[in-house]
């Protein structure tokens, strides 16, 4: 085990593995991986659903790091990238992926998780090590050999003497401070989940309107989505406009334990403020899907405030939603932070090509790798946001599935015309 690692990556999740994966592809092998999780198998809230692989991103991502034929052929579901979308009626508008030809193939994110976690050597990962907080003790420079920089974690230790510190840890990034001030915002949206096990009654229902893929109905300022996991289940999500503890709200409204809130919120969900105007078929759902129902009220960050100067924090940087995140209504957050982690280990590679060790790497070579890799994922994190800040005004809006059927017109007319 390496006594001294040179590179702190702060998360576990995609875009932290991708990194750890690809220094290690590249022979810098002195890093370490902590993760807030006190292992690797998930609890009740760590389940997740699936994500769709994008062939210049995601699916990058697996072949810079060596594991796409793995994905390809135990994991990726090539049928699954269909959707269907109805009106709140119940009408079908549109069926997007409907050819099968797509190049967007769904994979778990516990799947995903568990293929970048098998190409980690175990010891590079410290579980059970949430961030309190990471400082700075003093400014970098030779003597130190560092950059200045000490985390100290929720379980009472602490560890620096590091030359560069990742941020991977999400929205609610411990290492962000370092960098910017700038916090998410609340977007007023939140998904409330549940699921439809092989013998719930409506999954019959689901596997005829959504098939392995999923399906999304809109109208009335909120969304209702159906979509199958590798398993064959069903995960239903109640896309809702509403304040921010909406959920939690039901943790004092003496409700009983999470069944008892879920059976409150499902009657809630099928009053007249919710979903009590959509199809009986729809409405279905909402009756049928299993809980304990889990929350994900969805932040964004302001694009304008995405981006910092380079001479703020030496050694320092972020990854994915820590740097960027974003409502996840274009599909491309995963994605997006995938693709940092390939950037970033890119220009690391580039300005600091035979320090493999990192020893050297106080001063021009580092800075300037990070300087390259900011540079671009600052231009890509923000377009990321403003798109998906105008795909949520679509979906939430009171006409949705009109405006959704005519950007699906304006969109096959522009690929007629070759656009």
């Amino acid at each position: 085990m390496d006594s001294s690692p040179s590179i702190a990556i702060i998360g576990a999740g995609p875009s932290g593995l991708v990194l750890a994966r690809l220094l290690e592809v590249n022979g810098i092998t002195n890093y370490v991986v902590y993760e807030r999780d006190e292992s690797s198998t998930p609890g009740l809230w760590q389940q997740g659903g699936t994500l769709d692989l994008h062939a210049h991103s995601g699916q990058l991502a697996l072949k810079r790091a060596g594991l796409f034929d793995r994905f390809s052929n135990e994991f990726a579901r090539w049928d699954a990238s269909r959707m269907h979308v109805l009106d709140h009626a119940g009408n079908s508008i549109a069926c997007v992926g409907e050819d099968g030809n797509a190049d967007r193939p769904e994979i778990d994110r516990l799947q995903l998780r568990l293929l970048l976690l098998d190409s980690v050597p175990a010891h590079r990962i410290r579980w059970g090590h949430a961030v309190r907080s990471v400082e700075r003790k003093v400014i970098r420079d030779n003597v130190l050999n560092d950059n200045g920089c000490m985390i100290h974690f929720v379980n009472g230790t602490s560890a620096s003497g590091f030359r560069l510190i990742v941020g991977a840890d999400g929205a609610w990034s411990k290492v962000r401070p370092l960098l910017t001030s700038a916090q998410p915002d609340y977007s007023g949206k939140l998904f409330i989940e549940g699921r439809l096990s092989h013998n719930n009654p409506s999954h019959k229902s689901a596997s005829e309107i959504a098939r392995p893929g999923s399906m999304i109905a809109l109208g009335n300022r909120k969304k209702l989505a159906v979509q199958q996991v590798a398993d064959g289940t069903y995960r239903v999500y109640f896309g809702l406009t509403a304040p921010e503890n909406f959920y939690h709200h039901y943790e004092t409204s003496g409700t009983a334990g999470l069944d008892g809130k879920t059976e409150a919120l499902r009657d809630l969900l099928l009053s007249g403020d919710f979903y009590a105007t959509y199809a009986p078929q729809l409405k279905e759902f909402v009756q049928a899907a299993e809980g304990p129902f889990r929350p994900w009220p969805l932040y964004r960050m302001n694009p304008e405030e995405v981006g910092w100067a380079r001479s703020v924090a030496p050694g320092v940087t972020l990854l994915g939603d820590a740097a960027h995140v974003s409502t996840p209504f274009v599909g491309e957050g995963v994605n997006c932070s995938m693709h940092d982690a390939v950037m970033l280990a890119e220009c690391i590679v580039k300005h600091c090509a035979g320090q493999t060790d990192l020893t050297n790497l106080v001063g021009a070579g580092l800075e300037e790798a990070l300087a390259a890799y900011e540079e671009d994922m600052f231009v890509r994190g923000r377009d990321l946001i403003r798109r998906s800040t105008e795909s949520e005004v679509t979906l939430f809006a009171e006409n949705a599935a009109q405006q959704f059927l005519n950007f699906m017109e304006t969109f096959g007319a522009g690929k007629d015309q070759g656009e």
